[in-house]
């Protein structure tokens, strides 16, 4: 009887024990996979995952990249949308617009004053007075007049409020260069203005209402108040712009489209095309040519040397990185 016990109860500890070996099993695969869980806290279901932003290699970190991204643009750049961008365009031509009209207000409370100094070169050769050709053409001229000196004025303001809508874009270095050349187009612009008033345009009108009068008999030189200040406003408009050339080739030259390679090839054809806008903007003689393009050609030949020593430049550093 005690065989028998001893036999039936190994055969339930044997059972046992069998039957209990797969739970040990478990029981440490289940210990094994434990601890990917031991670090969160918690089930490896509810494990967070991380956003990672892939960004293109450059030979350093991508920390170092977005961090020099973030130094160089203006923090507007980083949030504004298509919308943003429009609504800060309209504002700022607003601003424009607002800027320009305050300065014309200005100008005109001084319009007639202004009036007498501008009759000056046309009074000095012609003892005839001008000319209403209509019925509204003293306001009209007044209101041409103080318009120009309004935009003439405020010219750097304006390009500097338009330079502001795109200096988000770029870094803090192209943006500095960018303020230099918006104070320089403003002097060049200025420059051309004088210039015109000072030399160009007096010249201009003795041509056409003294010397190219000598042989035509019964005739006065005599105008309208219109034509006169249509021609007036042309004549130093077209001057301050042509006057931006050098300003534009040096920035074409710097970026690398327009090299001293081209100009080497090219300048005879702007040459030329100086010649033959200042042609249009000029009586049609040879002197009030030459008074506009020397200047201009000469401002050119400026750009183009500053243009060669910054491709001088350029090649010095790409030299010093290759050694």
């Amino acid at each position: 009887m005690a065989k028998a016990a001893r036999k039936s109860a190994a055969k339930k500890t044997g059972k046992k024990a069998r039957t209990s070996a797969p739970s040990s099993k478990k029981r440490r695969s289940s210990e094994g996979s434990r601890p990917s869980n031991a670090r969160t806290g918690g089930p490896a279901s509810k494990k967070p995952k991380r956003k990672v932003q892939s960004i293109q290699s450059t030979g350093r970190g991508a920390r170092d990249v977005y961090q020099e991204t973030d130094e160089d643009l203006d923090p507007r750049e980083r949030y504004m949308t298509l919308g943003d961008h429009l609504e800060e365009l309209r504002k700022r031509l607003l601003w424009i617009i607002g800027v320009v009209i305050s300065a014309s207000i200005v100008f005109g409370f001084f319009s007639y004053r202004l009036h007498a100094i501008f009759m000056e070169p046309i009074q000095s050769i012609s003892e005839y007075p001008l000319i209403m050709g209509k019925v509204a053409g003293p306001a009209v001229v007044i209101i041409k007049l103080s318009l120009l000196l309004g935009f003439l004025a405020t010219f750097p303001i304006v390009l500097y409020i338009l330079w502001g809508f795109v200096t988000p874009a770029v870094s803090k270095k192209v943006a500095w260069i960018g303020n230099g050349a918006v104070l320089t187009s403003g002097l060049l612009f200025w420059g051309g203005v004088i210039f015109t008033w000072f030399f160009l345009f007096p010249f201009s009108i003795q041509m056409f209402f003294q010397f190219m009068l000598m042989g035509l008999e019964n005739t006065i030189p005599q105008t309208t108040i219109e034509e006169y200040y249509n021609f007036l406003f042309m004549v130093h408009m077209g001057a301050g712009l042509i006057f931006q050339i050098p300003l534009l080739m040096v920035a074409l030259g710097a970026v690398g489209i327009i090299p001293v390679s081209w100009h080497k090839q090219y300048w005879r054809y702007f040459v030329v095309g100086v010649f033959i806008v200042s042609a249009l903007l000029t009586p049609p003689d040879p002197i009030t040519q030459m008074i506009l393009a020397v200047p201009i050609i000469t401002l050119y030949a400026i750009s183009v040397i500053i243009v060669w020593f910054i491709e001088r430049a350029r090649r010095k550093k790409d030299a010093l990185e290759l050694e």
